[in-house]
């Protein structure tokens, strides 16, 4: 870069610039991108802490991305319900807002998020395919048990013990291959989890191989414990979409005991425009037996009750 710029001054030489003022103009350039660089400014999400993690569990570096909830500090013996969400990568950002949102309009606890996440150097599209699914298809799938196991061994533990996270009410959350992971987590984990927000689960995968894990759990179980929130948009593509709609079925249809079940269709959305309506209206579904007493925050300003 600085190769051409240094050609491009020398070549108007011809017009009186000498190499005296080549270097001054070179010299004026760097200390204003100099300059620059110390000026601007990143916008930071408060209240979050990266805390990287070497599993002895997938025997690899992961990374959580923890979100706190405003009253963490000051109130430092209160333990808080915990959102274990996937793709913390690309999905922090909206869960911050989202969960800042529902606060607002006091339809859910306060709550800490623990995101699941790689280092900045993993290759994000092969890492989740790796974790999230249950069954193989070849090398590169087919270890969530192995990340189920990590969770609830390696990553709760140390959000229990750490950062105030409490042992019940814990929720997962994920979309695509990340509902895929949330609704098998359902039955490879009974009783870890008491919410489950699956958005556009690739029930899909492996020949929809979970409708035969749910058969398989049908046939030694009459009880699925959890709140379910699943969802899928009407314009995602139908190969995706289908199956998506026919375990909805299959799962109502199933009337396990202490199921609560809410299937949602998001009309006119795609594959991952589904997140923002369903996150909300997912975490809602989950913690709706926890929702607050009292205003919303807009009905407080209103009232200027406290």
């Amino acid at each position: 870069m600085l190769k051409n710029v240094g050609l491009k001054i020398i070549g108007l030489e011809k017009y009186g610039f000498n190499q005296y003022w080549y270097f001054c103009v070179l010299f004026l350039g760097l200390a204003a991108s100099a300059y620059a660089e110390q000026g601007t400014k990143q916008f930071v999400l408060a209240n979050t802490e990266i805390v990287p993690i070497q599993s002895k569990i997938t025997g690899r570096n992961h990374e959580l991305v923890i979100v706190f909830p405003s009253s963490y500090q000051s109130q430092p013996e209160k333990k808080y319900p915990v959102l274990y969400y996937l793709d913390a990568y690309w999905d922090t950002p909206l869960l911050v807002s989202t969960y800042g949102n529902l606060i607002y309009d006091n339809e859910v606890p306060e709550f800490i998020m623990v995101g699941l996440s790689y280092p900045a150097t993993a290759d994000y599209s092969k890492e989740r395919r790796l974790d999230y699914t249950f069954t193989a298809i070849d090398e590169g799938s087919g270890k969530a048990e192995q990340f189920l196991s990590f969770i609830q061994k390696e990553v709760a533990p140390l959000v229990e013990s750490k950062f105030r996270g409490a042992t019940s009410d814990r929720v997962i959350a994920g979309n695509s291959l990340g509902g895929l992971f949330t609704l098998t987590a359902a039955y490879n984990a009974p009783g870890f989890f008491s919410g489950f927000v699956a958005l556009s689960p690739a029930v899909e995968w492996d020949k929809q191989a979970i409708f035969k894990l749910d058969d398989a759990y049908a046939k030694k179980n009459k009880t699925l414990n959890g709140r379910v929130f699943i969802s899928y948009g009407t314009r995602e593509y139908p190969v995706f979409r289908d199956p998506i709609i026919k375990f909805q079925k299959v799962l109502a249809e199933r009337r396990y005991q202490g199921l609560a079940l809410q299937n949602y269709v998001m009309q006119d959305l795609d594959h991952v425009t589904v997140k923002g309506d369903g996150f909300v209206r997912g975490l809602m579904w989950v913690w709706k037996p926890k929702k607050p007493v009292g205003p919303s925050g807009l009905e407080k300003a209103y009232t200027g009750e406290k």
